[in-house]
């Protein structure tokens, strides 16, 4: 007989602990809450550290930690003291991401492509590799890559070649961890964004004309909120996905099947 009870534990998080980055505002902020509720106890990383007080203020058990993730260094020592406050990371989102918005891919500087590249690539791979070791010690963990849309298609009206090129990496990175340690209870997939509400698109969404054109080439007729990802983020971080690995799960409104 079908067991709702047990149906609806398996997307707890009770008795697990996660590290989301990029969580001081818009969808990492969202996400950090949406973990938190689910039971875990939730270390919020980001450059803002004021930001990070004042939502951890309303989420019992949960911590700050400040880092620049551009900055190698800062992402091994704040990887030491998440393990450090947690003691094991269960649950890994990867969500923290930079952009060059509006630069053309021809005018990208030096710069902006290595700090593209350090924030949506590099810290990923570093995080990963500093929390894996105590999956694989308890058999069990979740790694969440949060991707976008650009990663499978180009759009070309708002220019970002190397955001674009980072999200795609990351996709391939989630495939090949997935191939080297599901076996060894590690899960890897990707949560893959289309135009949602955040910060890094407030310039985008807040131009009626951008707003319509989305909604027009949107299969459900509009852009995302953040609350649209909470079922998929718990979906993918618990045991709910037990069987899932190694894939890409597109909260995008139908935007990739047109």
């Amino acid at each position: 007989m079908f067991d709702v009870t047990a149906a609806a534990d398996l997307f707890s998080l009770k008795g697990k602990t996660a590290v989301i980055t990029g969580a001081s505002a818009g969808l990492g902020a969202h996400l950090a809450r949406v973990l938190a509720t689910a039971g875990a106890r939730t270390a919020l990383v980001a450059r803002r550290r004021d930001l990070l007080d004042k939502i951890v203020v309303d989420l019992p058990g949960s911590i700050a930690l400040e880092a620049d993730l551009a900055d190698i260094d800062q992402v091994d020592t704040v990887a030491r003291r998440a393990l450090d406050e947690l003691g094991r990371v269960d649950i890994l989102v990867n969500n923290a991401a930079y952009i060059a918005g509006g630069v053309k891919a021809e005018d990208e500087t030096s710069e902006q492509i290595q700090r593209t590249l350090a924030v949506n690539l590099h810290a990923p791979i570093r995080l990963g590799q500093a929390f894996v070791p105590g999956m694989f010690a308890a058999g069990s963990g979740s790694i969440v890559n949060v991707t976008s849309i650009v990663a499978h298609g180009g759009i070309g009206r708002f220019p970002q070649a190397t955001y674009a090129a980072t999200k795609g990496g990351l996709e391939a990175l989630t495939r090949e961890w997935a191939a080297q340690w599901s076996r060894r209870g590690v899960r890897i997939n990707n949560l893959s964004p289309g135009f949602v509400e955040s910060e890094m698109t407030e310039p985008i969404l807040g131009d009626e004309k951008v707003r319509s054109w989305i909604a027009a080439n949107t299969l459900i007729g509009r852009h995302g909120v953040p609350a649209d990802f909470d079922g998929a983020l718990l979906f993918l971080a618990s045991d709910a996905s037990r069987y899932v690995t190694g894939q890409t799960l597109r909260v995008d409104g139908g935007w990739s099947a047109r």
